[in-house]
């Protein structure tokens, strides 16, 4: 069999494998994995259709990775489906699946049959026993008492068993009652009253081992209730058939232009995967928006990025919970982004929350203002010097008057030592700027802007040129590998690119009356 050939793109500082029809999809399995631009990518914190991304991952593990894509192929073509319609989305696809939801809704009214009905009387029976009902009557509610709080509680005791052989606290244990987070202080509260109260009895706090103990009660009711038969068995595995079918026609092309290659970030009008918003803040619109689950921990790693990001927490009025996510600045200036500073996120779902800034990963975001740092330096350093000296000079006044109003009056030499001391620095201000004058007078008219921008680029073209090797080494890999992300390439982006990732107010020309002004000056 021939070899396939490939066609590439080049984006994001390296050739990108293009997806041109269904034969490219086809040969998918046999790609150098070395070529794929993601090797894995977690299911949370992506804006995707989320039933699409269930199916995908088929170890239910949170996470897709590479074998499970070639696996949605290869299930297509076991299906005999012809991978060119992936590229021509068709609205019958969506009226199918409205249709396949009211199936499905319908089968559930639909009567056992005997063979299903004594199956489910076995498995009722089977369920009686004490073993299974550990609490009676109150054991259904009491496993989902303990099953809300489960994944927080494991990953509390997580530490614990991380620990070296000996430690301090060997023991750690979990308060009921005081010093809970108010987000988790009612649940605690329910795991406590239906769970621990019953099967260990009353108790201020649970060690691992007590906690162990607690989910090893339910195990039994959780293993029964697993083994439940599922009515129509036969209806629904079909059902299910036809509905990865057609969520696979629907979205894997999109999937794979995320996961293949990033088409969808460099060439697509679509948003990527991980775009979960717009931001607007500070007269910009910034479109690199993610979802965040640990700020420090994703600060720490999304530094190796040099890209300038943003963490902002998130609140709406009827949404109990916050959010966290990441905005990365590519464009404008960073001097107007600081913590506390406020702006609106809109999500995807066209949904507006209130954003607060609440961390900043500083770096330089344009060569405009590369080139204005080094007069911002000097300006900075001027205020400084002048701060100090006025500063200096307000504490000297000071003594003196503290020191008058004890002996009456100022000796005469130490007066005149300080009106010298001042006529000096005027004298000094004075022969600078006379000297500065001197020179500019000599120029012609027409060599004054000329010596003015060669002062400019002297100094501020090596910092330009500087910026500039940096801003092309921007990499949201980093960014992307920092939340859970497996990147394989680098993702740099252009200066041009990356005003359309940022988008800055714009002024039309001649809009203002400051250009008009700056247009007759130059006249």
């Amino acid at each position: 069999m021939a070899e396939h050939e490939w066609k590439y793109f080049r984006a994001g500082g390296s050739d990108q494998v293009r997806l041109r029809n269904g034969a490219d999809i086809a040969a998918l399995a046999g790609l150098d994995r070395k070529s794929w631009l993601v090797l894995s990518l977690p299911v949370k914190g992506v804006r995707f259709d989320v039933r699409f991304l269930e199916l995908l991952d088929t170890d239910k593990d949170g996470r897709i990775r590479i074998d499970e894509v070639l696996g949605a192929i290869r299930f297509l073509q076991d299906r005999n489906v012809d991978l060119d319609t992936l590229f021509t989305p068709n609205a019958a696809d969506a009226a199918a699946l409205e249709e396949l939801k009211t199936q499905r809704a319908n089968s559930a009214a639909l009567p056992l049959t005997a063979e299903e009905e004594k199956a489910r009387t076995a498995w009722e029976a089977a369920g009686e026993t004490d073993e299974i009902q550990v609490l009676g009557a109150r054991t259904a509610a009491a496993e989902a008492s303990l099953a809300a709080v489960e994944a927080v509680v494991d990953a509390y005791f997580t530490p614990a068993a991380d620990m070296p052989l000996v430690t301090e606290e060997p023991s750690r244990r979990l308060p009921l009652a005081d010093h809970l987070n108010p987000k988790y202080a009612e649940a605690i509260h329910r795991l406590d009253t239906d769970c621990v109260v019953p099967l260990l009895g009353e108790r201020a706090s649970i060690d691992y081992t007590e906690w162990q103990k607690l989910k090893a009660a339910f195990a039994p009711y959780r293993a029964h209730r697993a083994a439940k038969p599922v009515p129509h068995a036969a209806l629904q595995a079909q059902l299910d058939d036809e509905e990865r079918v057609l969520r696979y026609k629907m979205h894997l092309l999109a999937f794979l232009e995320n996961f293949v290659n990033m088409k969808r970030l460099y060439r697509g009008r679509e948003e990527a995967l991980f775009q979960i918003g717009l931001l607007r803040l500070d007269a910009r619109e910034f479109t690199l928006c993610f979802a965040v689950e640990n700020e420090t921990a994703h600060s720490a790693l999304a530094g190796r990025s040099k890209c300038c990001v943003l963490y902002l927490n998130l609140t709406r009025a009827n949404e109990n919970a916050a959010r966290t996510i990441g905005a990365v600045v590519t464009a404008g200036s960073t001097g107007r982004l600081y913590v506390g500073r406020k702006g609106v996120f809109l999500d995807r779902d066209g949904r507006e929350w209130e954003a607060v800034v609440t961390k900043v990963v500083a770096n330089q975001v344009s060569l405009a203002e590369a080139f204005w740092a080094p007069w911002k330096k000097v300006g900075e350093g001027i205020a400084a010097l002048a701060a100090k000296f006025l500063g200096d000079k307000q504490s000297a006044a000071l003594s003196s008057v503290t020191a008058g109003a004890q002996d009456a009056k100022m000796g005469g030499a130490a007066l005149a030592s300080s009106i010298a001391a001042i006529g000096i620095g005027i004298g000094m201000v004075g022969a600078a700027l006379a000297s500065i004058l001197a020179a500019v007078s000599r120029l012609k008219p027409w060599q004054i802007p000329v010596a003015v921008g060669a002062v400019l680029l002297l100094v501020s073209l090596p910092s330009v040129i500087l910026t500039a090797f940096r801003l092309r080494r921007r990499d949201l890999g980093a960014i992307l590998n920092a939340s859970g992300w497996a990147v394989n390439r680098p993702l740099f982006f252009s200066l041009a690119k990356a005003r359309t990732f940022t988008r800055c107010v714009r002024v039309p020309w001649g809009s203002c009356l400051v250009w008009g002004l700056v247009v007759l000056l130059l006249l």
